[in-house]
């Protein structure tokens, strides 16, 4: 296999902390909840099928007390400044004895609509009304801060917990306070301080006055399970490997070629963390040995 059509993975053995840079994240979201439905699809039995499904968010979060928004407000796709100056900057008053035959160029950009989509991923039953089997849904850093994205996500999450529906969160993301739904909870998965973290609500273990869950919690030198997803009764489970899905979704997708891994990732790393991704990735040969990683 040639160095053009070898597989492209990241450094980090599971999650890849740069990923969760404001302005990649978005695309990864998509890519991840886009991959792990066709992956799905191939693995379900034939009454089932997994479908893509989005609803709006604002990316509207309150942060000491003022509302802000976490996605780019504009972005610039496409600049030739430079060609632009040389034809403007004429050094004194232009003297054109003809009019020009060439557009001159422009900056483009880009301004995103006030909503964006949040995407996440729907099993349902082909027989019965196509019934809502198990919804998996991927948080959003919206998701994780105050404001009307999270009312919103945990009003979602409370209707699925009162349900027969299973519930499977992924939360990849180490800032933000988790969207778990009860202090008890919180507690126990403080706890374990995990950097990333799976919840799995199965609809037969809810009761009156108690819910169980299980939980995968992953740090940032593990790989990403392999979680089973659950169907109705009496059918087993389908297993959904993270891990695989990932390094699918890194391999198809541009970040090995944006992402410049010689600087400290956004949202930077804790002390030891950094220590030991400085040192994984200066062994990748991804940062100079002789030269800190730049802030």
């Amino acid at each position: 296999m040639s160095a053009a059509t070898e597989p492209r993975l990241s450094p980090f053995p599971g999650m890849d902390p740069y990923l969760e840079n404001p302005d990649i994240w978005p695309d990864f979201h998509d890519r991840l909840a886009a991959a792990m439905s066709s992956v799905l699809n191939t693995a379900l039995p034939d009454h089932y099928y997994a479908r893509l499904q989005s609803r709006p968010e604002l990316g509207i979060v309150m942060h000491q007390g003022r509302a802000r928004r976490i996605n780019p407000d504009v972005t610039v796709v496409r600049t030739e400044m430079r060609e632009a100056r040389a034809l403007y900057e004429t050094g004194g008053a232009a003297v054109l004895e003809l009019p020009r035959t060439q557009v001159s160029p422009a900056v483009e950009f880009r301004l995103p609509d006030d909503m964006f989509r949040h995407p996440f991923v729907e099993i349902r039953s082909s027989t019965g009304g196509h019934k809502l089997v198990t919804l998996i849904e991927i948080l959003s850093p919206a998701n994780k801060y105050p404001g009307p994205d999270r009312q919103a996500y945990e009003s979602k999450q409370q209707e699925i917990l009162a349900s027969d529906a299973h519930l499977i969160e992924i939360d990849l993301l180490r800032y933000g306070r988790r969207v778990l739904p009860s202090f008890e909870l919180e507690r126990q998965v403080a706890e374990l301080d995990p950097a990333y973290l799976i919840l799995l609500s199965r609809s037969p273990r809810r009761g009156d006055y108690w819910i169980d869950f299980s939980s995968y919690p992953v740090s940032l030198h593990d790989m990403l399970p392999c979680i089973p997803v659950p169907l109705q009764a009496p059918d087993p489970d389908v297993l959904l490997d993270l891990q695989y899905l990932f390094n699918r979704v890194y391999a198809e997708g541009p970040y090995s070629r944006m992402i410049d891994y010689r600087v400290d990732p956004d949202p930077p790393l804790e002390d030891e963390d950094a220590s030991w991704a400085d040192r994984l990735l200066r062994a990748a040969g991804l940062r100079d040995e002789a030269e800190p990683a730049a802030q």
